[in-house]
């Protein structure tokens, strides 16, 4: 999956934090890593190109998740070329969905059972490094490393590389993933990743969320795209 929608058993083995409120913001970011995915809706636009074969598609849809239910979506908009949109732009929605059915979505996330978590120091800009490496080789996770605020542990960002290519077909995807609160709850904003894909080159994707309700909670929502279940 291009936009990616991601331990030991704690510590152990990790460089200690330099500081003591490291350390707590450390021990508050892998405390809240089992929580689950909470309901929402969201606007998302979604942008691909490739270089090489200089095309380029986008796509805006209506999507919603919750917990019973699974992953939905509708297609606002669209256009650019059409190859594009199938073979990228619709199959991150579709992996989008066959990845929350279930507890399939335990399989992606940040957790203990998906990573080895290790503090790497600081980051500059008043924030944290956790490396992050991956307990298998999954094309849901990403080795590489999470950003986290210094003074609370909320994470910010999620970077590096998919431990394992999504198929044959591309070689490698690097990809960034950002977190911000959003009524009150942490969750992705946008995600921007780099592949290399055969006969296609270096191509690019990005996405980006515009919420509209967030774990039961309106989030300037429009009536217009709030689609009623």
């Amino acid at each position: 999956m291009l936009g990616c929608f991601i331990a030991v058993q704690g510590l152990a083995g990790a460089p200690a934090p330099a500081l003591p409120s490291d350390h707590v913001a450390v021990e508050r970011f892998l405390g809240g890593l089992e929580k689950p995915p909470v309901a929402y809706q969201a606007r998302r636009r979604m942008d691909a190109a490739s270089i090489k074969l200089n095309e380029s598609a986008w796509m805006e849809a209506l999507t919603e998740y919750h917990p019973n239910a699974g992953f939905s979506y509708s297609i606002l908009a669209q256009g650019g070329s059409e190859r594009i949109r199938k073979r990228v732009l619709n199959k991150v929605l579709e992996a989008e969905r066959e990845n929350s059915s279930g507890g399939e979505w335990r399989r992606g996330n940040l957790s203990r059972s998906n990573y080895i978590f290790e503090f790497d120091g600081r980051a500059g800009a008043g924030m944290l490094k956790m490396r992050l490496t991956p307990r298998r080789r999954d094309s849901r996770l990403v080795s590489g490393a999470a950003i986290l605020t210094a003074t609370s542990g909320d994470l910010v960002r999620v970077e590096g590389r998919l431990s394992k290519s999504p198929s044959f077909w591309v070689r490698w995807v690097n990809v960034s993933s950002t977190y911000s609160p959003v009524g009150g709850t942490l969750m992705p904003v946008a995600i921007e990743s780099t592949a290399d894909v055969r006969i296609a080159g270096m191509s690019t994707f990005s996405m980006t969320y515009d919420y509209h309700m967030v774990d039961g909670q309106a989030i300037n929502a429009s009536p217009k795209l709030l689609v009623e279940r």
